[in-house]
């Protein structure tokens, strides 16, 4: 199980927090998210988000979230969103429509939906690197899906042969 955590706090007046945290769970793996803003009595006027999406990529993955507010200040804006769900459908349908095989189609939406928050990073060769790797990652587990299908699909053909 990975147990992922952030904190966002605001100790001073007029500060604002926007924090996005995405992930994928595949196969057998199961992640939780626990998210924490806390507002401190001087910090009127703050202004802090946190949302959080994860992927299904499988039916046999988990992943779920735990948004938490600690507020002791009542003048400030304060929200959290949470989704889990697996790759959109009409995404699917779109890119496949182009003649997109199905697997190298959702490598494709995944990526895409990491994009969002790796455009945000304010290190340019940071977020290449973090692109990098989940270019890799998902390459890896595409190419391992693609192997299995080949492997079956050439079963398939021996056995009716």
């Amino acid at each position: 199980m990975l147990d992922l955590r952030t904190f966002q706090e605001h100790q001073a007046a007029d500060t604002t927090s926007k924090l996005l945290f995405k992930g994928a769970v595949a196969d057998n793996s199961h992640s939780v998210y626990t998210g924490l803003i806390r507002i401190k009595p001087d910090a009127r006027g703050s202004n802090a988000y946190q949302t959080n999406r994860n992927l299904k990529l499988s039916d046999t993955a988990w992943a779920e979230s735990v948004p938490n507010l600690e507020i002791e200040n009542n003048d400030v804006h304060c929200s959290h969103a949470s989704t889990v769900g697996p790759v959109d459908e009409e995404q699917r349908f779109y890119v496949e429509s182009r003649g997109v095989p199905s697997l190298v189609a959702e490598r494709l939406i995944v990526a895409g939906f990491f994009d969002e928050v790796l455009d945000h990073f304010a290190v340019p060769a940071l977020a290449s690197a973090a692109r990098d790797r989940v270019n890799k990652i998902l390459d890896s587990h595409v190419g391992a899906l693609l192997t299995s299908d080949s492997a079956l699909l050439a079963d398939a053909s021996n056995e009716s042969a």
